[in-house]
C-alpha cells in the first residue's frame, strides 16, 4: 500500500496537508495539478474497499452524484488511482464542529442552520436519507455559506417502510434510527440536536424530554418565534416531529422573518457594534483618542470585552490585549477569513492580517484599491497594501518596513505605530511597553 505522505501525488492530485483522518478515509487538502486549483481529497483506504468491495465504496459518490444544491458540498470528480478511490471536493475553510464564532453568535448559528436545513430539504426532496448529519459533516465556506456533506451513509428511501443497517453517529442519532428505521424525520432529529448543542451549549441526552438541560439559555438567546421550531424538531415521536427537512426548512424560515420583522426599525439600522456592558472606567480618555486618530486609523468598532475602540486591521484590543475579536457580522468586506475572522476581499490569495493562506481569489486581476498606500515590493507581484497589513495579500510576503503614523510613537519590539495611551501594542500584543508608559506620562 502506498503510503500518503505531503506531496504525494494520486492521479492528477498532489496532497499537501491532510486535514482529517479516521479508520476508513483520509482527507487531505490537496492540488488538481491539470486545473491547478486547491481542493479537498477524501481518499478511502485500500484495506477498506478489500472488506466492503468497490461497489460500496463508489456508493457515496453515485448518492452525491444525484444531488446539485448550494447548500450540499457537491463532488467534483470521484476516481481510482490505483488501489485508491478518491472523492474531491471543494476546499471548505472549517466545520461546524470546529467554528467557534457560531457558538458565539446566535443569527451566524441561526444562519448556519437554516442553510443546513435547505441542503437537507432539498436532499430529501431528491428522496435521499443522510443518516449522519453532525456538526462535524457541516461545512463552513469563507463567503459563510454551510453546506451538508458527507454523504458515505446516506441511501436512498425505499418506496416501502424497510430495515436498514444501524448507522450515525451516537448522541445525534434518532431513536428509530437507532433500531434500524431511519426516514427522512430522523434526519430533522438529527439537526435538531445540531441546532440545540449550538444555540444552548449542550448536546441534550436521553430521553430528550422537556426541558432539556441548559433549556435557559437556549430560550434567552433564540427568537420566541424560533424556539417552538426547534423543539419540535427534538420531538421523540415520529408523529409529532417536523416529517422532513422541507417542513422543517419551511417552517425555520417563516419563523426567522417573523423574528426580523418584530424587531424595532431602530435596532434594524443601527450600527452593529459589539456594545461595552457597561461604562468603561476609561471611557473619557477612549472618546478622546477615537476623536484624534479614530479616522486614520479606521476605528470602528468597540472591543466586544472592554469596550475600547479598535480597528479591522487590529490583531489585538490596544486597551485589554484579547485577540478574540470576531468581525464575521459586522465586516464591510465581501467575505472573512476563516481564522482570524477579518473581512477579506474576493480576489485576495491569503488573509493579509493573520497568513491563512487558505483563499484561491478569483481568477481576476485585482482592481485598484482605493484604501492602499504601499505596492508590494516583490517583483512580479500586483500586491497593493492597505495600512498595517502584514502580509501580501496576493504573494504572502511578509511586510517588513514598519507601519508608522505622525504623533505615535514606535512599540519596541515591533517598531509599528503606537499610541501614547495604550495598555497593549494592537499590532503584536505586547504589554506595557516603554513607548507605552512615557507616552502615559505625558
Amino acid at each position: 500500500m502506498k503510503r500518503l505522505r505531503r506531496g504525494t501525488k494520486l492521479g492528477k492530485y498532489r496532497l499537501d496537508r491532510r486535514i482529517g483522518q479516521g479508520s476508513s478515509a483520509e482527507i487531505w487538502v490537496g492540488r488538481d495539478l491539470v486545473e491547478d486549483r486547491r481542493v479537498a481529497v477524501k481518499v478511502i483506504a485500500p484495506s477498506v474497499v478489500t472488506e466492503f468491495g468497490a461497489d460500496a465504496i463508489e456508493h457515496e459518490a453515485r448518492i452525491a452524484a444525484h444531488l446539485d444544491h448550494e447548500n450540499v458540498l457537491g463532488i467534483r470528480n470521484a476516481d481510482w488511482a490505483g488501489e485508491h478511490f478518491l472523492l474531491v471536493t471543494d476546499v471548505a475553510s472549517r466545520s461546524l464542529e470546529r467554528y467557534e464564532s457560531a457558538k458565539r453568535s446566535v443569527p451566524l448559528a441561526l444562519s448556519i442552520i437554516r442553510d443546513a436545513a435547505a441542503g437537507l430539504a432539498y436532499a430529501h426532496g431528491m428522496r435521499v436519507i443522510h443518516r449522519d448529519i453532525k456538526p462535524a459533516n457541516i461545512l463552513i465556506f469563507p463567503d459563510r455559506r454551510a453546506k451538508l456533506g458527507d454523504f458515505g451513509t446516506a441511501r436512498f428511501a425505499p418506496r416501502k417502510t424497510g430495515f436498514f443497517t444501524e448507522v450515525g453517529t451516537l448522541g445525534y442519532m434518532a431513536p428509530e434510527q437507532a433500531y434500524g428505521r431511519p426516514r427522512y424525520a430522523s434526519d430533522v432529529f438529527s439537526l435538531g440536536l445540531t441546532a440545540y448543542q449550538l444555540l444552548a451549549g449542550v448536546l441534550p441526552t436521553w430521553p430528550f424530554e422537556w426541558p432539556l438541560e441548559s433549556h435557559e439559555r437556549f430560550e434567552q438567546r433564540v427568537p420566541k418565534e424560533v424556539q417552538p421550531v426547534i423543539r419540535r424538531a427534538l420531538e421523540l415521536s415520529v408523529a409529532r416531529r417536523w416529517r422532513d427537512g422541507q417542513a422543517f426548512h419551511d417552517a425555520l424560515v417563516r419563523a426567522l422573518d417573523q423574528a426580523e420583522q418584530r424587531e424595532t426599525p431602530a435596532q434594524n439600522g443601527a450600527t452593529r457594534r459589539v456594545p461595552a456592558k457597561r461604562r468603561n472606567p476609561f471611557e473619557l480618555e477612549t472618546r478622546w483618542f477615537r476623536r484624534e486618530f479614530g479616522a486614520r486609523l479606521g476605528l470602528h468598532f468597540d472591543c466586544y470585552r472592554c469596550g475600547g475602540p479598535i480597528a479591522e486591521s487590529m490583531p489585538h484590543c490596544p486597551w485589554c490585549g484579547t485577540d478574540a475579536n470576531s468581525f464575521i457580522e459586522v465586516t464591510r468586506a465581501p467575505m472573512v477569513c476563516p481564522d482570524c475572522e477579518h473581512g477579506v476581499r474576493a480576489e485576495w490569495k491569503a488573509c493579509p492580517w493573520c497568513y491563512s493562506g487558505r483563499f484561491e481569489g478569483n481568477g481576476k486581476k485585482p482592481p485598484r484599491d482605493p484604501h492602499a498606500t504601499r505596492a508590494c515590493r516583490r517583483k512580479g507581484c500586483s500586491g497593493q497594501l492597505r495600512p498595517f497589513m502584514r502580509y501580501c495579500p496576493m504573494c504572502k510576503t511578509k511586510v517588513k518596513r514598519a507601519w508608522s503614523e505622525p504623533d505615535m510613537p514606535p512599540c519596541p519590539r515591533c517598531r509599528w505605530a503606537s499610541a501614547p495611551r495604550w495598555r497593549f501594542c494592537a499590532w503584536c500584543g505586547r504589554k506595557d511597553n516603554k513607548a507605552l508608559k512615557v507616552g502615559r506620562r505625558r
